[in-house]
């Protein structure tokens, strides 16, 4: 943010993807999975500006010492988008 913006108030939204890795189709990465999500969000959405991108993961339920079981935990990916929409957008 530049000095000519400090004084403006700003909108920020914010939109979440997910990625349920048991719920993947068998050869389908969770990158081309979440890259397709992205991309048809940003597709519909032309004119808006990404302000941050956040990624993170959850194993749910979460197993105290020890690593996750497949048939017994999930492993989900969230991928946050922060943006603000251009005034034409907004219209």
């Amino acid at each position: 943010m530049d000095r000519a913006d400090l004084g403006k108030t700003q909108n920020v939204k914010a939109k979440v993807f997910e990625v349920i890795l048991h719920k993947l189709p068998s050869g389908k990465s969770p990158a081309s999975a979440l890259e397709e999500q992205l991309n048809d969000f940003l597709g519909r959405r032309p004119d808006l500006r990404i302000v941050a991108t956040h990624i993170s993961t959850v194993v749910a339920p979460a197993e105290p010492n020890a690593m996750p079981r497949s048939e017994e935990s999930s492993i989900i990916i969230f991928c946050t988008l922060f943006y603000e929409e251009s005034s034409a957008t907004k219209a």
